[in-house]
């Protein structure tokens, strides 16, 4: 653009000049020539076209956005507050809050408060989970094949002629209970319901089986401190609640007298005489081998129990009775 004031200045110093008669080739050489130079930097028609385009164009473009902040937000909202500018007009102005979408399985967006404060409850959890996972490795020595080794490791002792049983603590307080099995040989009924009834007349008994078998059930035995105590159940009901414990060896064995006179007890399908086979007149020493082991409290009618649910070692015992004094004492 041309300086027009400039020109205006330039034109008043020349009239001047010829009103003072001082006119001069140089003079007005000078005049024209700063003349000339003003008009030098007019624009071309070229870079006119340029301008009036960007003039037309500034006309129809959409506003510039000049700032972006943090906006208002609710529990599952976040806001941008957005101000922008008109490029033709330079008028400013504020926008309408711009929404960011919510997070979905589908999609990246927003987390809403309601899912932070599922989130703080999950992480709260998982740590909470945690500790009772460290208490319980604890308490069984989870972490090396040593520390677990020894601390289902469990063992009887006979103290003052009481039945101890050691390095259970820890199991127990795991929420371990105890079971009593005895070596026998055993041969149940068969009681299938779902047998017909000539099956079931034609197989009475399931096989026999021998070794361990589980004596009573999770109400059979019982800790008291290290002391361990026995139900005093008949045995027909030693699979039911305890009406009463004891810590007698003789509490395991249940004595009837046969037709002949002679003292017997049951073991597994088995009926063992007290009378000595040599010498019909004196009673024998006998010795019962009985074991202690811990699992998760299963209970009457759930589920077969056998040395392979347990949790720790088996912890065997026996029993001896001696024909001198008729009475049963532990031994280990």
């Amino acid at each position: 653009m041309i300086d027009t004031g400039t020109l205006t200045d330039l034109i008043t110093q020349f009239r001047n000049t010829t009103a003072a008669n001082s006119i001069s080739p140089e003079s007005v050489g000078s005049i024209l020539q700063k003349i000339v130079d003003i008009l030098a930097t007019a624009g071309t028609q070229a870079n006119l076209d340029i301008i009036n385009k960007w003039h037309e164009a500034l006309k129809t473009a959409a506003p510039a956005l000049t700032a972006l902040s943090q906006g208002n937000a609710d529990r599952n909202h976040v806001y941008l507050a957005a101000r922008s500018v008109n490029l033709y007009t330079g008028a400013q102005a504020d926008l309408t809050p711009i929404q960011i979408q919510q997070a979905t399985t589908e999609r990246a967006g927003a987390m809403r408060a309601q899912q932070v404060t599922d989130l703080n409850a999950a992480r709260r959890d998982v740590a909470d989970i945690k500790k009772q996972i460290q208490t319980i490795n604890s308490l069984l020595g989870v972490g090396t094949a040593d520390n677990l080794y020894k601390s289902s490791q469990i063992s009887c002792q006979v103290v003052n002629g009481t039945l101890r049983l050691l390095g259970a603590q820890n199991l127990t307080a795991a929420g371990y209970v105890p079971y009593l099995f005895r070596r026998v040989r055993k041969r149940n009924p068969f009681k299938n319901k779902f047998a017909t009834a000539e099956q079931r007349a034609a197989k009475k008994y399931c096989p026999a089986k021998k070794g361990w078998g589980l004596f009573g059930s999770i109400y059979s035995v019982r800790l008291n401190g290290t002391q361990v105590e026995f139900s005093t159940n008949p045995h027909s009901r030693i699979c039911t609640k305890a009406l009463g414990w004891s810590a007698d060896a003789a509490t395991l064995v249940s004595r009837h007298t046969d037709t002949n006179g002679n003292i017997r007890f049951g073991l597994g399908r088995s009926s063992v005489s007290f009378t000595d086979p040599k010498n019909p007149k004196k009673q024998r020493m006998i010795r019962l081998t009985f074991g202690i082991g811990f699992a998760k409290p299963i209970y009457p009618g759930t589920a077969a129990i056998t040395p392979a649910n347990l949790t720790s070692s088996l912890a065997t015992f026996t029993i001896i009775y001696d024909p001198g004094t008729q009475r049963w004492t532990f031994s280990t």
